[in-house]
C-alpha cells in the first residue's frame, strides 16, 4: 500500500484594498483557508459570502497574505489582534494611527510590530504580497 500524505491546511490572514475611488484608502483584514474563493466572495458582496464591511464598496484588491499558522485558531488570534491593534494585550508597544499617516501604512506598521513579538516572531510565517503596486519595506525584512 503506498503512503500517501496530506497536504498541510491552508490557513491565511490577508489583507484587501478597495480600489472603489468612492472608497479609496479603506482596507479589511480577513482570515481564510481559500485566498480565491475568498477575494471572489467580497467582490460579489455580502450575498454571495462576502463581508458585510466590503460589501458594495468593491472592487477589492488582496494586497497580500500571511500564512504557515498550525492551526486555524492561530490565524484567526492574529486576524483579530491585526483588526485590534490598541485592544490587544501583545501590541502594547504600537502607537495609534498617525493624523496624516495612511490607513494601509498604519496597517503595515501594526503588521512589522506584530511580528516581532510573541507568540508570532515564533512561527513560521510567510508573507505573500499579491499585488506589486502595494509593496512597501518593512523594518524588519
Amino acid at each position: 500500500m503506498e503512503h500517501f500524505h496530506p497536504v498541510e491546511q491552508f490557513y491565511g490572514v490577508y489583507l484587501l484594498y478597495c480600489l472603489n475611488p468612492k472608497y479609496t484608502g479603506r482596507v479589511y483584514i480577513g482570515y481564510t483557508v481559500d485566498p480565491n474563493r475568498r477575494i471572489k466572495q467580497h467582490n460579489k458582496g455580502k450575498k454571495f459570502g462576502g463581508a458585510w464591511k466590503t460589501s458594495s464598496k468593491g472592487p477589492w484588491t488582496m494586497v497580500m497574505i500571511i500564512h504557515g499558522f498550525p492551526n486555524d485558531i492561530s490565524a484567526l488570534r492574529f486576524e483579530w489582534a491585526w483588526q485590534h491593534p490598541h485592544v490587544s494585550r501583545r501590541l502594547h508597544g504600537v502607537t495609534k494611527k498617525k493624523p496624516r499617516e495612511k490607513v494601509y501604512d498604519f496597517h503595515l506598521r501594526v503588521l512589522a510590530e506584530m511580528l516581532q513579538v510573541g507568540p508570532w516572531n515564533r512561527l513560521p510565517l510567510t508573507i505573500r504580497w499579491l499585488n506589486d503596486e502595494f509593496v512597501r519595506d518593512f523594518p524588519i525584512f
